[in-house]
C-alpha cells in the first residue's frame, strides 16, 4: 500500500528559468503555465481550490483520503497559504508531486502572494526591490524544491534545514547577480516577518538565511534551539506591547508596527532577539516605508 506523508509548507511562487537566466517571456499567469514551468524541476501537479471541500475532493481524487492516516485531523484547518503534498513509496516519490495553491493567490487573480502572507498588514501593494512577480517566482522554486525526495517528511532540525535550503535553492536559481541581489533583498525580509510574527517554528529561519546570504557556512547559523527561542520572545514582546499601546480591546496592525518600531530601539537580553528586532523593523520599512515612516512619526 502507498504510504503519503504530507509536507506542509506556507509558501510558493514561481520563476521560469532558461540558460540559468530568468525567461520572463515564459507564461505563468495560468496554472497550465505555471505547471509547465515547474516541470522542469520535479513532475508535479498544479491545483487550485477555492475552499476546503474542493481540497478534499482533490485529495481524494488525486492520492485518496484513505491512504492519508488520520486525514480528518490532518485537514481539520485548511491553510490559506499555498502547499505541497507528496506521495512516497520508501525512498521514491510514489505520484506526482502534488502543488496546491488557494484560488485568490494563483495567477492572473491580481493579488500580491507576499501581501497575502503578511495577512495584510503592511498592505495589500508592498515595496519591492525585485518585483512581486519575482517574488512569487522564488516562493514557487522553493515549493518545488520539497517535492524531491530529500525533502520528505522530516520533522526537527532536518525539517528546518530543508526550508532553509529550499530558499537559497530558489534564489540561487536567478544568475543575474543584480536581480539576486534585489531578491534577496525581498526574501530576506519577508522571512524576517513571517517568522518573527507567526510561521511555525520549522520557518522560523531569518537568522540563518540571513547568515547564508552573507556567505556564512551552515556550521556558522544559530543553533536552531536558541533562533526559534529568540524568535519567539520576539514574539510575545512585540504583540504584549501591541497590546500596552493600542487604545482598542484588539490591536490593530498599526499598533503592531509601532511596537516593533519602539522595541527595535532598545537592547534585549538576548543578543538574537536585539538583531530580530533591528531586523524585522528594517522589514517593514522595506516592503511599506509610508507605513513605516507614519508609525515612526507618532512614537
Amino acid at each position: 500500500m502507498r504510504r503519503y506523508v504530507l509536507a506542509l509548507c506556507f509558501c510558493l511562487g514561481l520563476l521560469a528559468i532558461s540558460d540559468g537566466t530568468i525567461a520572463h517571456a515564459q507564461d505563468f499567469s495560468t496554472l497550465a503555465g505555471t505547471e509547465r514551468a515547474l516541470n522542469q524541476f520535479e513532475k508535479v501537479k498544479l491545483h487550485s481550490f477555492a475552499d476546503r471541500d474542493a481540497f478534499l475532493a482533490i485529495i481524494d481524487r488525486t492520492l485518496g483520503l484513505k491512504n492519508i492516516k488520520g486525514s480528518d485531523t490532518l485537514f481539520a484547518k485548511l491553510p490559506r497559504s499555498p502547499f505541497t503534498i507528496t506521495g512516497r513509496r520508501g525512498n521514491n516519490q510514489a505520484v506526482p508531486c502534488q502543488i496546491f495553491i488557494p484560488a485568490k493567490i494563483t495567477p492572473g487573480s491580481g493579488t500580491e502572494i507576499f501581501a497575502d502572507l503578511m495577512r495584510g498588514w503592511f498592505g495589500n501593494r508592498l515595496n519591492y526591490a525585485s518585483t512581486a512577480e519575482v517574488t512569487f517566482g522564488w516562493l514557487m522554486r522553493h515549493e518545488v524544491r520539497h517535492c524531491d525526495p530529500t525533502h520528505f517528511g522530516d520533522k526537527g532540525d532536518k525539517e528546518r534545514d530543508d526550508e532553509i535550503e529550499a530558499d537559497l535553492f530558489a534564489l540561487n536559481a536567478v544568475t543575474d547577480p543584480q536581480m539576486h541581489d534585489q531578491l534577496a533583498q525581498d526574501a530576506l525580509a519577508f522571512r524576517m516577518i513571517t517568522a518573527s510574527l507567526f510561521a511555525s517554528k520549522s520557518h522560523m529561519t531569518g537568522l540563518s538565511l540571513k547568515r547564508a546570504l552573507a556567505g556564512a557556512t551552515p556550521a556558522a547559523y544559530p543553533p536552531a534551539k536558541d533562533e526559534i527561542a529568540a524568535f519567539l520572545t520576539v514574539r510575545k514582546q512585540v504583540f504584549d506591547h501591541a497590546k500596552a499601546i493600542s487604545v482598542a480591546a484588539r490591536p490593530s496592525n498599526q499598533d503592531v508596527i509601532r511596537a516593533v518600531i519602539e522595541l527595535s530601539q532598545t537592547s534585549q537580553d538576548n543578543p538574537l532577539a536585539t538583531e530580530i528586532l533591528g531586523d524585522l523593523d528594517q522589514a517593514i520599512a522595506h516592503f511599506a516605508p509610508k507605513l513605516h515612516s507614519k508609525n515612526q512619526s507618532v512614537q
